[in-house]
């Protein structure tokens, strides 16, 4: 997976781009000797002498006459990330500044890290395990407050200690039935098949039980939809060109309805979701064209919150609340646009009216000045953590490895019970049942790590991004 575990590794460990900070993040065995070399502390202690976790303030030696302001924080083994020395660089966020220092360390002698690098260090050298490194790269990757939910969840380590026990137990069973074939010329019992199908009977309960309460990764990652219904002129492409940022004609169509569906990703400040708009409903329709869609949509899985937009500036009759309502068990907002053209009077009465007569929250906006626009984000996004409140509070959160490997964990003690079925007074296919709980202890100790090849840590790590 990475061809050598022993040298000193470097990388930016913060976001492309100009920011008032950038990180440089070193590990490895010379990690202190390179610190020596780009770092004069104000108080003119050397890093490698200073004791510790230590946190100095001076300057970053980048290049002759280049003397850059900044931050050493050092962390010495086994007391860091990676469970070797380490130190991180903070300094003004320019990528140039980040580049030299990047060039500065690497003519130094340390190399340039790959993805995951520092994290699949952590896990070799036992500061976490597998299931906390999926946490970490799940962290990274979070586009909402369901999947950073989810990723905290998963570090908390409480699924792995599940794992753990059963492991414990599993190997507690390995050691009797094998006992049983060392000696099986002895006139000792190690296990009855009574106590060994109690025992097999308790673990394939609660496999069974934490796949039935288990929540899948894929199904947290997916963001939540939100589909805007309305008639034509209540200026739906505007609004999604404002809340999406782009120009609705670059959007791509979604398949899978009786009309083309445009999709924009928006952001929500607490995460982001995907908004759906397709055309308005005009007056000379029936509704149900509109209604069949919105249907469709949900039924597919892809509609968590229906947003209901009309025209604030043009007289409208109540029927056109109702426009959407063949999904009454889905979220709604309604969305009064076109506010601009309105006078203070004119809201006052809109939003009561709009308050007294529609289904869900409600929000006065204008997709031309921008003036709603954030509240409107604050009550999508209430409206979908309400929708999706118990997401990932109590269910065991799985990647689809995970689920796999518990899955095949589940199979290989059903294949010991059956084996197990028919024993009366002694343990007569030993061998059997003892290779049948190797696979589940194997499948099990996958998930943490404690059994790992090549293949297995390479999927791991290759969604990491470089300096993590």
């Amino acid at each position: 997976m990475y061809e050598c575990t022993q040298d000193t590794i470097v990388a930016v460990a913060s976001p492309p781009g100009h920011a008032p900070r950038g990180i440089v993040r070193c590990s490895g065995p010379d990690a202190l000797t390179l610190a020596d070399h780009v770092f004069r502390s104000g108080g003119g202690m050397t890093p490698s002498r200073s004791p510790g976790f230590r946190r100095l303030i001076g300057l970053f030696d980048l290049e002759p006459k280049c003397l850059i302001p900044g931050q050493l924080f050092l962390f010495r083994a086994p007391r860091s990330y990676t469970r070797e020395d380490s130190f991180e660089c903070h300094v003004p966020g320019a990528p140039s500044v980040l580049a030299m220092l990047l060039e500065r360390l690497t003519g130094l002698g340390a190399r340039l890290a790959q993805p995951g690098e520092f994290t699949a260090r952590a896990f070799l050298n036992g500061g976490i395990d597998l299931t906390r490194a999926e946490a970490v790269a799940a962290a990274i990757h979070a586009r909402s407050d369901a999947q950073l939910r989810a990723a905290r969840h998963m570090m908390t380590g409480r699924f792995a200690r599940h794992i753990d026990e059963l492991i414990e137990r599993l190997a507690e069973l390995v050691a009797l039935v094998e006992a049983d074939i060392d000696f099986a010329e002895e006139p000792i019992e190690f296990i009855t098949p009574d106590v060994l199908r109690s025992r097999l009977s308790e673990l394939a309960a609660e496999l069974h039980t934490l796949l039935r309460h288990a929540e899948s990764t894929e199904r947290i990652d997916s963001l939540p939809h939100i589909l805007l219904v309305g008639r034509s002129n209540a200026g739906k492409s505007t609004l999604i060109n404002f809340l999406s940022g782009t120009d609705r004609s670059i959007c791509s169509p979604v398949p899978g309805t009786t009309r083309d569906i445009l999709s924009a990703t928006i952001s929500l400040g607490r995460g982001q979701a995907v908004l759906l708009d397709a055309a308005g409903v005009d007056t000379d329709m029936t509704g149900l064209m509109r209604d069949a869609a919105v249907a469709t949509s949900n039924a597919a899985g892809r509609v968590s919150l229906i947003c209901l937009v009309v025209d604030g500036a043009a007289m409208f009759d109540d029927s056109v609340l109702r426009i959407g309502d063949a999904t009454n068990r889905t979220p709604r907002v309604t969305v009064a646009n076109k506010i601009d053209l309105l006078d203070s009077a004119v809201l006052d009465q809109l939003r009561q009216r709009l308050e007294k007569r529609a289904r869900g929250a409600v929000c006065l906006v204008s997709a031309v000045t921008g003036a709603g626009i954030d509240e409107l984000r604050r009550v999508l996004a209430d409206a979908l953590d309400l929708h999706d409140a118990d997401l990932t509070r109590d269910a065991v959160l799985l990647t689809a490895r995970q689920r796999d490997a518990v899955q095949s964990a589940l199979h290989a003690v059903d294949r010991a019970l059956h084996e197990s079925a028919d024993l009366a007074e002694t343990i007569d296919r030993a061998d059997i049942l003892a290779f049948e709980l190797r696979d589940a202890l194997d499948a099990l100790a996958a998930i943490v790590g404690s059994v790992t090849t090549d293949d297995l840590l390479g999927r791991v790590f290759a969604s990491f991004c470089i300096g993590k």
